[in-house]
């Protein structure tokens, strides 16, 4: 079959063959489950899927088990009144019965709504409400999450159970009563398939409907790995309630055989057990967001505790990564790195693929072969080398969003001509590399001149006591914004007068006069997204209560 697998070029030489070889082969008659389980049903016993919690191992996967499981739940789904376009919520963790309610969702061609566990029943009920979903899936620890949404009465949605059957129908009954043969309908690559709300880090969150085409043309996934081998195995901490873990983590994987390590824990981010995990089961390739990098940073020699570990290559982001980490990624972890870049609404199309060219670790990475990216002005007219502007991707993409779910007013805003704009400020140099220079909401405007977070943080995290940090712009009478870091210490050091005086002189020699912190605060940790973006803007609203005595 040809889907996302097809969708790279094999063999390029250099990043600039790919991009002249690279032609689009996404057919009109494209389903996902087709894509990520179908091609590999003559080679059944192939591991799609090792699974593991806190009390340890659970369990092994193949393919042909996984296409049975997701035939007999996607019959077992329409027997509760599940139809193709219908939207159904998933508030469930990694674990083997998220992705086969993905997959049985994909072939009955209905809508999957992820919604993360870190969601109390405010955030449930908006995004189920609001997404009009129809029936919703969470584990029998969560299910008193849903009090309110049982109180719509007949406009409730299906309660369906993983782990027990605790108030709902139980997920292992609804297996038992399908049957293990599906018949497909044929779908469309414009058929919607996944409904993501944003992580709202400028504003409330704001639903994005994808088409199936948006899995078919994630071929960003398969460059930034540095091209998947037959060998590889796969393992990321990253949601898949968002669409970063469950792109890279689940549906670009599979498409191509690679076996992911699935670790379900209701713990937090353990470093230590990461690596133990990814050493176990031989783990060549993983995705971490910063925020797991940067924990994992905090190990010290890791190669050294862990020295039959075979990863070979880790991609990053969420959001720009320091030269500072990227180096240590490649010094400590002994492995390539390669950072992309991308949001809910157009996933993965910028990055580095450093087989085909050597990265700038001060970049995001070039466009990925196929996709179509610029610098716009205000205006939506493309910006020369050298000149500030916001990263927009070409509206052609397959990659980028069918719409915004109940929000044509947010499109109008979403698009300029041909052009899909991100929100975020970048330019690019002379030799095609984008460099990320903040969202446009988060530019400081110190003494008239702008300055953009990330390349103030990246300085910041080159001093050895740092873990990681933000800078906001605070108010100032003389510059009308002062440059405010928000610093959390590494292991072993104390916040200190000198740490901080040894930040602001760093930041003015290193990068510019105009762009250090003229404040520091040491803090024990900085305000996240669930997606492990910084939420700079809690950071200027903390400071705007502090200064104005609220």
């Amino acid at each position: 079959m040809i889907g996302l697998k097809e969708q790279t070029v094999v063999g390029a030489a250099s990043y600039a063959e790919a991009c002249s070889r690279h032609r689009w082969h996404i057919p009109q008659n494209y389903n996902v489950a087709a894509d990520c389980l179908d091609r590999h049903r003559s080679d059944p016993r192939r591991v799609a899927l090792y699974y593991e919690d806190d009390q340890g191992p659970k369990g092994t996967y193949t393919f042909g088990q996984i296409i049975e499981a997701s035939n007999r739940a996607a019959n077992a789904l329409r027997g509760i009144g599940v139809r193709r376009g219908d939207v159904v919520a998933l508030n469930l963790p990694q674990r083997p019965e998220t992705a086969i309610l993905h997959m049985a969702l994909y072939r009955i061609g209905a809508v999957a709504l992820p919604i993360s566990r870190l969601f109390g029943p405010d955030g449930i009920r908006y995004r189920v409400e609001h997404g009009s979903a129809c029936a919703i899936a969470i584990e029998a620890s969560q299910v008193d999450k849903l009090e309110e949404l049982r109180k719509l009465g007949s406009d409730a949605p299906k309660i369906i159970v993983v782990g027990g059957d605790k108030g709902g129908v139980g997920f292992d009954e609804l297996l038992r009563n399908g049957s293990p043969d599906f018949a497909m309908e044929p779908g469309s690559a414009e058929d919607p398939i996944l409904l993501m709300y944003t992580s709202g880090t400028t504003g409330d969150a704001k639903g994005v409907l994808h088409a199936a085409r948006f899995v078919a043309g994630h071929n960003g996934a398969d460059y930034s790995a540095n091209f998947f081998r037959s060998t590889d195995v796969f393992y990321s901490p990253s949601d898949w309630a968002w669409v970063g873990g469950l792109m890279l983590s689940l549906l670009a994987l599979w498409p191509y055989g690679v076996p992911m390590v699935v670790w379900r824990s209701d713990q937090r981010f353990d470093p230590e057990r990461a690596l133990d995990l990814m050493e176990r089961y031989g783990v060549t390739m993983s995705f971490l967001a910063p925020t797991a990098l940067k924990a994992l940073r905090e190990v010290t020699q890791p190669r050294k505790k862990h020295q039959h570990l075979k990863l070979r290559c880790v991609s990053c982001g969420a959001e720009s990564v320091s030269p500072e980490l990227a180096r240590w990624t490649l010094d400590e972890l002994g492995c390539d790195f390669n950072q992309l870049y991308g949001q809910t609404e157009a996933m993965i199309f910028i990055g580095n693929c450093s087989v085909l060219e050597k990265p700038d670790p001060a970049a995001l990475g070039k466009p990925f072969p196929g996709h179509r990216v610029a610098i716009l002005d205000p205006d939506g007219v493309p910006l020369p080398v050298g000149e500030t502007g916001e990263i927009a991707i070409g509206r052609e993409s397959p990659i980028v969003m069918k719409e915004y779910w109940k929000s044509p007013e947010a499109m109008k805003e979403k698009f300029v001509g041909e052009w899909c704009r991100t929100g975020d400020l970048g330019c690019v140099d002379d030799r095609g590399e984008i460099h990320f220079q903040g969202r446009t909401d988060d530019i400081i405007k110190t003494s008239g001149l702008r300055v953009g977070p990330a390349e103030v943080e990246a300085k910041i995290m080159e001093h050895e006591a740092v873990a990681s940090c933000a800078i906001v712009g605070v108010p100032d009478r003389e510059r009308g914004e002062a440059i405010k870091a928000f610093v959390k210490l590494m292991p072993g050091f104390e916040p200190s007068a000198r740490i901080a005086g040894e930040i602001q002189q760093h930041v003015k020699t290193r990068l510019a006069a105009h762009a250090y912190p003229r404040e520091v605060e040491f803090v024990e940790s900085l305000p996240m997204t669930v997606t492990g973006k910084v939420r700079r803007r809690e950071l200027r609203e903390l400071e705007r209560q502090r200064r104005s005595g609220a």
